[in-house]
């Protein structure tokens, strides 16, 4: 059941919020107060940091889908979420939709493929909330198949209410930031791995090759690729055909295959081309019959 912001409903629900900042049902706490505005399926608080894996502060996900879904996302996934690469851009605190975060093709993109189409999801909306120049606190609120999209209007209760989150996340989650802002980026999982997807290609691709490649493996399709890029659709598919011939693939299912084994067989601190380790891996013995 939903109330009306600035009703005395509204307020109420907010003074239990504030009111619940440093206890243990805190979180819960938080998506009562939001799922009391707005109607959501899903609540999951993320913790961003540039130099670690996203972490789940707090979730109201089962058991099964934490283990099919959630599990995979943090094994990996998560490099390709849309809302991640938008945080990595550093494109600021405020309220995403999908629409926003997501390539024009998400629905053809293999992060949707491989992933997101099993979270039961139809639309979700984060909200970005910057705690320090490196950490966020992410709400992410997701609607279920079956459900309407996230309108204008439930977008625009959540930029209302802003400023209430911001004062809560700070108080509930802040205190946490200096311990948590200071880890060397050089030693750490996370970091390897940013550094191989930014370097995925760099021994047998060019520069802009390679931006095509990192716009592909997002879902763009040529058409975004070549607007990102300030570069014309014919270029764009001459990138595209030079990537595939010197990859030796034919689609980007393929890429999108080639990329997760040749981060799986990464080594060292993600600076070299993970192709690299990939091609040098020894073939698997045959096995022999007597």
């Amino acid at each position: 059941m939903t109330v009306k912001a600035g009703s005395y409903e509204w307020h109420e629900k907010v003074a239990e919020l504030l009111e619940a900042v440093g206890g243990p049902a805190a979180a819960q706490r938080l998506q009562e107060t939001l799922s009391s505005l707005l109607a959501m399926d899903s609540f999951i608080v993320f913790r961003y940091r540039y130099y670690d894996v996203p972490e789940i502060l707090y979730d109201n996900v089962s058991h099964a889908r934490r283990q099919n879904n959630l599990d995979n996302y943090l094994d990996g996934a998560y490099l390709l979420d849309p809302f991640y690469q938008y945080f990595l851009e550093d494109r600021g605190p405020g309220v995403v939709p999908l629409k926003q975060a997501g390539p024009d093709h998400f629905l053809k993109s293999e992060y949707y493929r491989t992933y997101y189409k099993f979270s039961g999801l139809r639309d979700e909306v984060n909200i970005f909330l910057r705690l320090s120049d490196s950490v966020y606190i992410v709400l992410a609120m997701g609607r279920s198949k079956g459900r309407g999209r996230f309108g204008k209007q439930d977008l625009q209760h959540l930029e209302n209410i802003l400023p209430i989150i911001q004062l809560f996340c700070r108080r509930q989650w802040g205190t946490e930031v200096l311990a948590t802002s200071a880890a060397p980026a050089s030693d750490n999982y996370n970091s390897r791995f940013l550094a191989a997807l930014k370097n995925f290609g760099a021994s047998c691709l060019s520069k802009k090759e390679r931006e095509v490649l990192n716009l592909l493996l997002m879902g763009h399709s040529g058409k975004s690729t070549a607007e990102r890029m300030k570069i014309s659709l014919g270029t764009v598919k001459i990138h595209r055909n030079n990537i595939y011939s010197k990859l030796d693939i034919r689609s980007q299912s393929e890429l999108f295959s080639l990329f997760i084994g040749a981060v799986a067989a990464m080594t060292g601190d993600g600076t070299e081309d993970p192709l690299v380790a990939y091609h040098a891996k020894p073939p698997l013995a045959e096995k022999k019959f007597l």
